[in-house]
């Protein structure tokens, strides 16, 4: 019985490494600089919550105040303030990711723009708490204008275009002169225009949003898809003459996974004496518009703590 129970766990042991040996997906900061060669710009834990829907200033919210500083210190251009989050597939959470960045940028003194541009499976709509019925589809297939597609939040400095309802005949809208226009547009009325794309290897709307904006950051959902795939998302961005920012590992397992549990520290430091976590209030009510965003903040405002 004792050599049966030492060898069933060395073969178990075993069988666990040779596991590991054959899982290729991204596993590790040290797999994303090697076979991407870009840099981490944040470690997203697991669970992490809407930060509209929390109370003050919540652990959730430091992670991506460590993403909007990395995103600020990595890009070389003052102006470039455009970019797009980017996935390989679908469910790695980058439109929560977009979301949070963009709601953190804002109570940090940045004037933001979100345009929900996943115009097949819209979901930013449902995280604003807004109808769909009117949004981006509508503005580059009619002659509405800016100010009526464009909504103001119960956040200030954040403003929000939702994708609205795709025509039938209207696929590839994003590929038009309008959109472009748009894009150049917005540039000068805000400090920060954030577009949700759709998996960039999905369909052509995000190789396209790719090319126009001036930077892209790849979302990783932590061992997920293994690295080939990873390294053709990267690619598609290089084809169309995009600039792969950097990269967001999301959904770290930082308590159990090795190599992780720094990320979570700061945790710590936002917890009452006796270890609970700060209470949840009612989500943030949004409204729509109809007048023009702020004006364009001072980069001093980034170091700002809410």
């Amino acid at each position: 019985m004792i050599l049966a129970a030492v060898l069933g766990l060395g073969l178990g042991t075993a069988l666990a490494f040779f596991l590991e040996y054959l899982d290729t997906s991204v596993k590790s900061l040290e797999d994303v600089e090697r076979f991407l060669g870009v840099p981490v710009l944040a470690v997203i834990p697991k669970n992490v919550g809407i930060l509209m829907h929390q109370q003050g200033d919540s652990p959730d919210a430091e992670t991506y105040r460590i993403l909007r500083t990395n995103v600020e210190f990595n890009r070389k251009n003052p102006d470039a303030n455009t970019l797009t989050l980017i996935s390989g597939g679908p469910g790695e959470g980058k439109s929560t990711t977009l979301f949070n960045l963009a709601y953190t940028c804002a109570k940090g003194g940045y004037s933001v723009l979100v345009v929900d541009a996943d115009l097949r499976r819209p979901s930013q709509h449902r995280l604003f708490g807004v109808e769909n019925n009117v949004g981006l589809s509508n503005y580059l297939t009619s002659n509405m204008s800016f100010e009526e597609v464009v909504r103001t939040t119960g956040v200030e400095n954040l403003s929000f275009i939702p994708s609205g309802q795709l025509p039938r005949d209207a696929v590839g809208i994003l590929n038009s002169q309008r959109m472009t226009d748009l894009i150049r547009n917005t540039k000068v009325q805000y400090d920060l225009v954030m577009f949700d794309s759709p998996p960039i290897l999905g369909v052509s709307d995000g190789a396209v949003l790719a090319s126009e904006v001036d930077l892209s950051i790849m979302v990783i959902e932590h061992r997920r898809f293994p690295r080939s795939m990873l390294q053709r998302v990267k690619q598609a961005v290089l084809n169309v003459g995009g600039n792969l920012l950097g990269v967001v590992l999301n959904k770290v397992d930082t308590k159990h996974d090795t190599g992780y549990g720094y990320y979570g520290n700061y945790y710590d430091y936002y917890t009452t004496q006796n270890g609970e976590e700060q209470p949840q209030p009612h989500p943030i009510a949004a409204k729509t518009n109809g007048h023009k965003p702020q004006t364009k903040a001072e980069h001093e405002l980034h170091g700002e703590q809410y």
